[in-house]
């Protein structure tokens, strides 16, 4: 393993822009040399939702040795605290073609989690968002806001503004965002479940638009939680879809169990379509088993956060977090863009406790190396590692230590001349709450295993 000295700064900390802890990292570096490293704000505690957690980012303009304070890309406004809403889990993605800035990400309102969403896109047939009072009687917003019984199509006294304010006539009632609560008589409140969303920015994250609807257009009825990779998105550039956006995605059926898909959009992100699961068809025993009809004897079989990279031959490899019990990554390959997959092996090189990692390809001469970056244990989330592959992944030709000790979730991105900016997630012992870390590695200074000569002799900018 080679071993180097590496600069580090610890880029989102406990007591930041008054959030509690931070998680979950995204990378991207911009077509403009702008550096985005983005984060889950979680602003009572470290854990997931149900809680009140923000999406943040902070910007460079020089490779990362200096960075703009945190700024808030999107909230929600609802209850504070543990009963607050949630946009949770980004994947970062730019359209090389218009330059736009995609920003995909998980939201819930108050009070719901992963496990306790219910099944269903929160949208009627005419995709106007679906709310309900305390008795769970169901209504529609329209377009304009104004408000409608869903089963009678009656006008109602209601509207809801662009911020999820509820209005009784004139009067302002709290947003829809909040925690259902029952003793409030004429509060409405938003579907109780997750909701796949976007956001974009065309002034390399300066500023960012309101908040895009994807449930209506990528969950299915039987889907209870749907969330991101999470990390980053592609943009394919070989093959029959060139210019196509495509962001990893997992969700949850009606049983409780989870798969793993990608979303594509081959309009610069103006509609998305869901690909099939690599669940879907996969021959267990003397059946097929699918996304939907995954269940508790097939556990499994779940497969959750991936990372899609395009090869040469504009075919997609998916890696995947599983729960199968090999201690390593499933892979499956796509001929169609993202559409299908074919059969899931296991990679048992890229060794894996049941974590999200990172994976990242760079050009060389005429071919496609790979980076894979992840918690080099079968069991545990520690001792973070650098794997390189010259071959696009075929074979894995040396390996760098990151971080010794605990080692999360993490991101990558290509910066200039050969460098690779990493983000990632270490828990201090001292409180046991996580700090997000930003370093930098020099490819060109890997030597190989002899340490004779550079691995990376023939790395193009």
């Amino acid at each position: 393993m080679n071993e180097s000295v590496l600069k580090e700064e610890i880029l989102f900390k406990p007591g930041d822009h008054q959030s509690s802890a931070f998680r979950i990292p995204a990378l991207l570096y911009t077509k403009k040399k702008t550096l985005i490293a983005a984060a889950d704000a979680r602003m009572t505690n470290q854990r997931d939702n149900p809680n009140e957690i923000k999406n943040v980012i902070r910007r460079s303009f020089d490779q990362g040795e200096t960075w703009e304070p945190i700024q808030t890309t999107i909230e929600f406004l609802g209850d504070k605290g543990v009963n607050g809403p949630a946009a949770i889990d980004c994947s970062l993605v730019q359209d090389q073609l218009n330059e736009r800035i995609w920003l995909l990400y998980s939201h819930s309102p108050g009070g719901i989690g992963a496990f306790n969403s219910w099944i269903g896109t929160g949208y009627d047939q005419q995709d106007r968002k679906i709310v309900y009072n305390r008795h769970y009687y169901p209504y529609v917003i329209a377009n304009d806001g104004r408000v409608y019984t869903k089963d009678d199509e009656t006008l109602t006294d209601y509207r809801v503004d662009t911020e999820g304010y509820v209005f009784k006539g004139e009067r302002r009632l709290g947003t829809i965002y909040e925690k259902f609560n029952e003793l409030k008589e004429e509060q409405l409140y938003e579907a109780p479940t997750s909701y796949l969303q976007l956001i974009f920015s065309d002034d390399e994250g300066h500023s960012w638009s309101n908040p895009i609807e994807l449930n209506n257009q990528v969950k299915e009825e039987w889907m209870s939680f749907i969330g991101t990779g999470p990390s980053r998105g592609i943009q394919l550039e070989h093959g029959r879809y060139p210019g196509r956006l495509l962001f990893p995605i997992y969700f949850m059926n009606k049983s409780g169990f989870f798969s793993c898909s990608v979303i594509y959009s081959d309009d610069h992100g103006q509609t998305w379509q869901r690909g099939a699961s690599p669940n879907d068809g996969r021959p267990v025993s003397l059946s097929d088993i699918s996304a939907e009809s995954l269940g508790e004897a097939l556990k499994k079989y779940e497969l959750t956060e991936s990372q899609v990279i395009e090869q040469l031959d504009g075919s997609l490899r998916l890696y995947m977090r599983n729960h199968y019990g090999k201690g390593c990554v499933a892979k499956a390959i796509s001929l169609d863009g993202g559409v299908s997959w074919g059969e899931i092996t296991f990679e048992e090189t890229l060794i894996n406790p049941v974590c999200q990692f990172s994976v990242l390809p760079y050009r060389l001469d005429n071919q496609q190396g790979l980076l894979f970056l992840g918690p080099r244990s079968t069991h545990k989330r520690e001792n973070g590692v650098l794997l390189f592959s010259l071959d696009n992944g075929l074979t894995w030709s040396g390996e760098q230590l990151i971080e010794q000790g605990s080692f999360i979730y993490s991101a990558m991105t290509v910066l200039e001349h050969g460098t690779i900016g990493l983000l990632y997630e270490k828990q201090w012992s001292s409180d046991g709450l996580i700090r997000l870390i930003f370093k930098k590695i020099d490819l060109k200074e890997i030597r190989n295993e002899s340490g004779e000569t550079p691995l990376f002799e023939s790395l193009q900018p």
